[in-house]
């Protein structure tokens, strides 16, 4: 009897054994977790690892459009996989199934979204900027739900900004400055995110800074032509220049230039002009333009003269009056080139003017001086010196 016992016992452990077993199997075939992940990519390739299962013999990866209906696309002895001959930026639904060595199928992984690198940005372009950000834009990329934007930063492309537009604008930059951008497609997959290859890098600059300083360097009265001179910028393609009447009514030369001077002729005499510029960049097709300098005014008379008395103790200075002018200015000195002193201030009215001393000391017969006038205009409260100097030499 006993015996009997043991012999039911051990038949109803057996059966206990395989109904465990068989709802195992059949608990198995259903999808569990296997933290299927995508590891890297290409424009027609993705490569796919997961977790490995001590039962298993071997795997079957499949890709799906819809997560219905399933297509096997590889299979492998080990816990990775890779699906070749699939298009740039294309997303699909993937699956891994394992079996066992007698090739029955026991376990489906979960369903991961998976998908190729997209394709190269193209188009890349700056399409506006002003003194502290620059905007760009480029050719959507296929299959792409975002973009990297990259700036060259010590030879190194460093990440600055994402977005899910085709375009961007870029702030917080100084005036005249160039840096060097790309792009990278992007397309998000379970657990990550798939970056393309990056555009072509493409130079991008902001508007160009307050050029600090003009001025007339050259006059030749003769030539009746004046060179202006300025501060030349970094990062800029030009500059335009522009010369006018002091009160604005007038222009007598305007133009642009790559060079950091530029040339009047013919001069205006008898009036102050001013004369200003201008830095710009060329985008696309268009010119944009930074802020005018400061203006610089200059005046040339008609005519000055310079006679001594006959006694040698007198100069008699005479000119023509210029319009525009608020005061006159008389220096004399006994070196062509050094020791002007002030001899007079004289009102717009003026157009001569009688010089018996240099400095303290009463002009001597026979000892030659040289005479400087120097004409001003008034911008807003401030007398302004012009740089155009009339000399003179008497002996």
């Amino acid at each position: 009897m006993k015996k009997s016992v043991k012999m039911l016992l051990a038949v109803c452990a057996l059966a206990f054994t395989v109904l465990l077993l068989s709802g195992t199997e059949s608990k198995a075939a259903t999808s569990t977790t296997m933290n299927l992940r995508q590891t890297d990519a290409g424009t027609s390739y993705i490569y796919l690892e997961w977790n490995a299962n001590l039962l298993a013999d071997r795997y079957e990866v499949y890709l799906s459009t819809d997560a219905k209906n399933w297509v096997k696309k590889d299979y492998s002895y080990s816990a990775k996989g890779s699906v070749f001959g699939l298009g740039a930026g294309s997303a699909y639904y993937a699956q891994v199934r394992a079996y066992t060595e007698s090739g029955a199928w026991f376990l489906t992984s979960e369903t991961a979204v998976v998908a190729t690198k997209p394709a190269e940005v193209k188009g890349l372009a700056q399409t506006g900027a002003t003194a502290n950000s620059i905007s760009m834009s480029w050719t959507p990329v296929s299959g792409a739900n975002g973009y990297i934007i990259y700036a060259s930063v010590n030879y190194n492309w460093v990440k600055i900004a994402t977005t899910t537009r085709n375009s961007a604008t870029i702030s917080g930059l100084p005036a005249s400055s160039e840096v060097k951008y790309c792009v990278a497609a992007t397309r998000n997959v379970t657990g990550g995110t798939v970056i393309g290859t990056q555009s072509s890098g493409v130079y991008m600059r902001t508007v160009p800074a307050k050029v600090s300083r003009i001025a007339m360097t050259y006059y030749w009265d003769s030539l009746r032509e004046a060179k202006y001179e300025w501060t030349q910028m970094n990062n800029v393609d030009g500059y335009q220049y522009e010369v006018k009447k002091s009160n604005g009514k007038k222009t007598y030369f305007s133009g642009t230039t790559t060079s950091s001077y530029a040339y009047a002729k013919p001069f205006p005499k008898g009036t102050f002009i001013k004369a200003r510029v201008r830095a710009y960049i060329t985008i696309g097709n268009r010119r944009v333009y930074g802020p005018w300098s400061s203006y610089t005014y200059s005046a040339a008379n008609k005519k000055v003269t310079a006679k001594r008395s006959s006694n040698g103790k007198k100069i008699y200075l005479k000119w023509k009056k210029i319009s525009g002018v608020s005061g006159y200015q008389v220096y004399v000195s006994t070196k062509s080139n050094s020791g002007f002193k002030k001899v007079k201030s004289l009102s717009s009215k003026k157009t001569k003017y009688t010089i018996t001393k240099c400095g303290k000391k009463k002009l001597k017969k026979g000892k030659t001086y040289y005479v400087r006038l120097k004409y001003q205009t008034k911008v807003g409260k401030k007398k302004v010196t012009g740089s155009i100097i009339s000399e003179a030499t008497v002996y």
